[in-house]
């Protein structure tokens, strides 16, 4: 059975972070009733030569299979983070590593403000099918590759032992696509709707811990006793109750937020994922206007 929060560790929960932990939870497990794994393949250009010989039928066939892919890619990798995610802060929160639930839970935003830049943007294509405009599959495409290789890392340099330091700040790739900025998603995120707003000031909040500055000092420090004077201050792996319970109330709800949007979001894909899989298995004609 998967782990579950464990309730009663702080004053009143049931009025402050009570509610957050159960939508949490509620989240959880609609991820947990997911697969555990699915597939991916893509044609090679080799095959799509090969099919646009066979004809028109068959290259649009090879077309729409590989866009499926894609979609299935994004929704899929999206969902097993979000579950990996979703289950390290349960372990983290119940074993009190407040540093840790921090630097996760700042990753749950940064997760939702990604996905939500996808989602927005495929959303906004004319992708019903099951008659598509190529330009349409093209700018679908397009983002996916975006997603699936966006990076601000050189890989390919450091997997062939050339990367160099030489005084550089910037060890991006020249070719590959650059990584969605997650502060400009963030900042689209906080149009989304009224639950938002504050988005911004919560990654910063989360950033703050997260980063060797000064909140992040806060998870080994316990709180200030009134009897201890002279200004003792207590610096303690497991720095106690108070501690977790300040920590707990500025950062669950903006977690359950983080983890919440992530499962929205994959529901509102998942229709056109549903879609499209019932094209290619109940054999619908497929097409693509080349000329849109």
């Amino acid at each position: 059975m998967a782990e579950r929060f464990i309730r009663g560790k702080y004053r009143d929960e049931e009025m402050t972070i009570g509610p957050s932990l159960d939508a949490i939870e509620h989240a959880y497990d609609v991820l947990l009733a997911l697969p555990d794994a699915d597939s991916i393949s893509f044609f090679s250009l080799q095959d799509h030569e090969q099919a646009a010989r066979a004809g028109f039928e068959r290259s649009c066939a090879y077309l729409f299979s590989d866009a499926l892919n894609w979609l299935k890619f994004f929704w899929w990798s999206t969902a097993f983070k979000t579950r990996q995610i979703t289950a390290a802060l349960i372990r983290e929160y119940n074993c009190d590593n407040y540093l840790a639930w921090m630097i996760l839970g700042r990753s749950t935003l940064e997760q939702a403000a990604v996905a939500f830049h996808f989602v927005k943007k495929i959303k906004q294509l004319q992708l019903s099918g099951p008659h598509f405009a190529a330009s349409e599959v093209k700018a679908f495409e397009d983002l996916m590759l975006e997603y699936a290789h966006g990076t601000r890392f050189n890989w390919t340099d450091l997997l062939n032992g050339s990367l160099k330091a030489s005084g550089k700040k910037d060890f991006s790739s020249p070719s590959a696509p650059k990584a969605v900025n997650v502060l400009t998603a963030l900042s689209h995120l906080a149009k989304r709707d009224q639950r938002y707003r504050d988005v911004e000031i919560a990654y910063a909040m989360l950033s703050d811990f997260a980063h060797p500055n000064m909140a992040s000092h806060a998870t080994v420090v316990e709180m200030p006793s009134r009897q201890a004077g002279g200004g003792q201050v207590e610096i303690a792996a497991d720095p106690g109750p108070l501690r977790g319970e300040f920590i707990a109330v500025v950062s669950t709800p903006w977690v359950s937020t983080g983890v919440g949007t992530n499962v929205e979001l994959l529901m509102e894909l998942a229709p056109l994922l549903r879609a499209w899989a019932d094209y290619i298995d109940s054999r619908a004609a497929v097409t693509f206007d080349f000329t849109k």
